[in-house]
């Protein structure tokens, strides 16, 4: 079994990828430990609009509603409302996540990927260090399938890059450990996606209500790992649910937990190999969303394996054309957000309340970093030091009016 490249993973980057490099000419192979493409469903299914210009996928079927936008609720309950296309890469559509991934992988097949299922990698094929493949597991029969590049698409615990010898070490406070009901018979009436924030609701993180119909929702939460212990995730969100007058009668029809990686990406690339996705911590830091993010990088990963295939270079310093794009696409964009969350896990509940009474009355043209900056510190002067952090790659702190 010899291919041009083997993807370990079919999440929405795996796909991608898999499918721009097929595309390509690329002989592509999707290896899958799962039994089904999609299957379980391991996220919050929000997606920003942006992929409508982007040409990923067809159709509407895995769509379950197109949001209006967001409201974003502080600790005492003040409401921030955002248009969908000011709310960031949570809101704009909520979708079937299962469907959404089958859709990604129908795409790439009719590219000309192949997929095995029931398939786990166990190693890599090395020659004098060299990655030449991966060791797999399918049901019973052990298979070494050899590649001339590896994409590791294997998620937030990803084995691809350890064993290419990548820290992809998560330290607890980069890390949320998430759970999710998929609520029936609740009072859901409107599109719009809905944040709570809190250190009772979510310590190091938020609860989220995702409507999905007009009696569903996705009713889910996240916490950062370095405040949490075992089971305190489902607690609190029971607790959330119970004292919720429209959900605490809904009927849970799916319940999912899982984790998400909220840190600084990793190194991308080595010889051989390209990690993308969760497994490259292609994550939005703040809102522990990164649907939009492993399109965005599987598309470039899948375009750079194309060039590397026709070139017949598999180098580190040919597949770092890969790192080099994926962050001016949006590395800085993390590395910004990270920066935000840090900042965030060190206020209190009642600096939260004093930010959304400074925004809950404004309406924004667009909605930036430094837009809510200003519009915060122009009420509270005193959250000028905390906030002045988030300036740091633009030199725009001298246009922030204190009145």
């Amino acid at each position: 079994m010899k291919y041009d490249t083997i993807v370990v993973g079919s999440g929405p980057a795996g796909s991608v990828t898999a499918r721009f490099a097929a595309e390509a000419g690329v002989k592509v192979l999707v290896i899958e430990r799962r039994s089904e493409v999609g299957v379980p469903v391991l996220c919050g299914e929000g997606i920003s609009r942006k992929i409508d210009d982007w040409d990923m996928l067809e159709g509407d079927r895995w769509i379950a509603g197109k949001m209006d936008g967001a409201r974003i609720y502080s600790p005492d309950k003040t409401c921030v409302t955002l248009a969908a296309e000011q709310a960031g890469n949570e809101t704009g559509y909520v979708v079937y996540r299962d469907i959404f991934d089958q859709e990604l992988a129908r795409r790439a097949i009719k590219a000309g990927a192949e997929y095995m299922t029931n398939t786990q990698a166990i190693g890599l094929l090395k020659k004098k260090d060299n990655i030449t493949g991966i060791k797999a597991k399918h049901f019973d029969e052990i298979l070494e399938i050899e590649a001339d590049i590896i994409v590791g698409a294997d998620g937030v615990d990803s084995k691809v890059g350890q064993w290419a010898n990548i820290n992809t070490r998560l330290d607890p406070k980069d890390l949320e450990t998430c759970c999710q009901y998929t609520l029936s018979n609740i009072d859901v009436k409107d599109a719009y996606c809905e944040f709570y924030l809190g250190k009772e609701i979510a310590p190091g993180g938020y609860v989220w209500v995702f409507p999905k119909g007009p009696n569903i929702a996705n009713v889910g939460i996240g916490i950062l790992a370095s405040l949490s212990e075992s089971g305190m995730a489902k607690k609190l969100l029971d607790d959330f649910i119970q004292k919720d007058p429209r959900l605490k009668n809904g009927s849970p029809i799916r319940f999912l937990a899982g984790a998400v990686p909220v840190a600084n990406p990793v190194e991308t690339v080595r010889d051989n190999l390209l990690l993308v996705g969760d497994a490259a911590r292609h994550v939005d830091p703040i809102t522990g969303g990164g649907l939009t993010h492993c399109l965005e990088g599987g598309k470039i990963a899948g375009e750079i394996i194309g060039k590397a295939v026709e070139e017949k270079d598999f180098t580190q310093d040919f597949l770092s054309e890969y790192e080099k794009r994926w962050k001016e696409a949006f590395g800085q964009k993390i590395k910004r957000n990270y920066i935000v969350k840090e900042i965030l896990l060190d206020m209190n509940d009642k600096t939260f309340n004093k930010i959304a009474h400074s925004l809950q009355e404004i309406v924004f043209d667009e909605i930036s970093t430094y837009a809510l900056i200003k519009a915060v510190v122009k009420k509270h002067p005193t959250l000028m030091m905390k906030l002045a952090p988030l300036l740091k790659y633009r030199k725009k702190i001298k246009e922030i009016e204190v009145e």
